[in-house]
């Protein structure tokens, strides 16, 4: 038996949860310590029942949205790694560092336990800032934490995709599918490719370059037709990437004490004098008044 409630009051219920708890860490530790599978339910036991962990968190990145409203899961190659991506794509939808630590810290366990206890991401990288329990955090992972990005993920040997999953019942599978397909609509409704190319975009921003031969290429189309497909929808690449730029600069302006150039960098702009300049043409103020507005309101 399932129930749904509001992505936002799930994110609130997280982080006072470990308020009350008195534990910054609760959610890290709840996921960490959580047994394989319980972090989404059928769609995470469908993990441990695919033969090669690539196949087990494709699956989970094709259907996260059964289980969680206004999400992203992509996993991608970089040469020799492997990036494990999670991030909500509402920017408005803070704190949620509880939801962070908790998926990013079950996806190991649950990475783990496909692989034995001693594996361990090469890195992880976090949205929020550092918080003072760091170390302890960096202990649960056996892996370099980095803070401050635009979305969660794990970084991986890209090897490991293909290993394949211990006690791995892949005769099981199609039944799980099945259970987790019958809890989908009846028909899937069809992505725009507007909201494909949101999705690339806001995945890479600050961490990986972005122009339409790179999308065209990751989509599987030719440069000038995505342009075209995207004209036919009222946009382009450029448009799409600004939209984006502005709401991941607002939401950490608004949610994080960063420095601005911290900003800038995370939004892809090296130079954050271009960023100063980009974002008064957007807001009518700069980026440091924008916050300290932002400041005095709460």
């Amino acid at each position: 038996m399932y129930e749904r409630i509001a992505l936002s009051r799930y994110l609130q219920l997280f982080e006072d949860a470990a308020a009350l708890a008195g534990d910054p860490l609760f959610g890290a530790r709840l996921g960490i310590s959580l047994p394989p599978g319980e972090l989404l339910g059928p769609i995470g036991f469908l993990v441990l029942t695919s033969p090669r962990l690539r196949i087990g968190l494709e699956n989970l990145a094709h259907y996260i949205g059964v289980w969680q409203d206004a999400t992203e899961i992509t996993v991608h190659n970089q040469a020799d790694t492997a990036i494990w991506s999670y991030r909500i794509k509402d920017p408005t939808l803070w704190p949620r560092r509880q939801d962070s630590e908790f998926t990013l810290a079950a996806t190991c366990a649950m990475i783990r336990s496909c692989f034995g206890g001693g594996w361990a991401p090469l890195e992880v990288y976090f949205e929020h800032p550092r918080p003072k329990e760091w170390q302890a955090l960096q202990a649960m992972f056996r892996a370099p934490l980095r803070f401050g990005h635009s979305a969660n993920a794990l970084v991986l040997d890209a090897a490991d995709l293909d290993k394949p999953v211990q006690g791995a019942s892949a005769g099981f599978a199609p039944f799980l599918r099945r259970h987790i397909e019958d809890m989908m609509p009846n028909e899937m409704e069809e992505v725009k490719l507007v909201q494909q190319v949101r999705q690339l975009v806001a995945r890479d921003l600050g961490r990986s370059p972005v122009s339409l031969t790179l999308l065209a290429a990751e989509l599987g189309l030719p440069p000038r037709t995505l342009q075209r497909y995207l004209a036919d929808e009222g946009s382009s690449v450029r448009e799409i990437v600004r939209d984006i730029k502005i709401l991941e600069a607002k939401a950490l302006l608004k949610t994080s004490r960063r420095h601005i150039s911290a900003v800038s960098q995370a939004v892809g702009y090296g130079d954050p004098t271009a960023f100063w300049r980009a974002f008064k043409a957007w807001e009518g103020v700069s980026p440091a008044e924008f916050q300290r507005a932002r400041v005095k309101k709460r």
